[in-house]
């Protein structure tokens, strides 16, 4: 009985180690948006990502962006620019604030409501991805936050 306790305890001990341990490949992880609906008054989406990588080397981070509310999802990839250098830090937050026109909005017309006089427009309900690559050339996993929905 004495060993089957020991095991358990040395097991446990092995597990919490190995769970604070920092791989070479980044990792991502959603935090939050400043905003989950967003109005033709809002001029910039902020998000919150946290992220772990043994160099502290990011070096890109790309979004997709998928509209999920039409027939035929359209997808667009697209980098985003202003990742600052992290030194040696391992651990930290990314924070980035895409202007909603140029950038989520980029390339996405209206989807128009049948019948409506005057015209009216149906929400668009987009699904974001993340991602980083760091300079090893190394990239994380996609880290897929809550949707979005615009009223246009």
């Amino acid at each position: 009985m004495k060993r089957i306790f020991v095991f358990c305890v040395l097991a446990l001990a092995i597990a919490a180690c190995n769970k604070d341990k920092v791989e070479s490949t980044p990792h991502l992880k959603f935090k939050s948006f400043n905003r989950d609906v967003i109005s033709q008054n809002d001029q910039e989406l902020r998000v919150t990502l946290e992220f772990t990588d043994q160099e502290g080397d990011l070096d890109s981070l790309f979004i997709t962006r998928e509209r999920t509310n039409s027939r035929s999802p359209s997808y667009l990839d697209f980098p985003f620019d202003g990742i600052p250098g992290f030194g040696n830090q391992n651990r930290g937050e990314l924070f980035i604030s895409m202007p909603i026109q140029n950038q989520l909005l980029f390339n996405l017309l209206p989807i128009k409501i049948p019948g409506t006089n005057p015209e009216q427009y149906e929400p668009d309900t987009l699904q974001l991805r993340f991602y980083v690559k760091d300079k090893a050339g190394h990239v994380s996993d996609t880290t897929s936050p809550k949707q979005l929905i615009v009223i246009r």
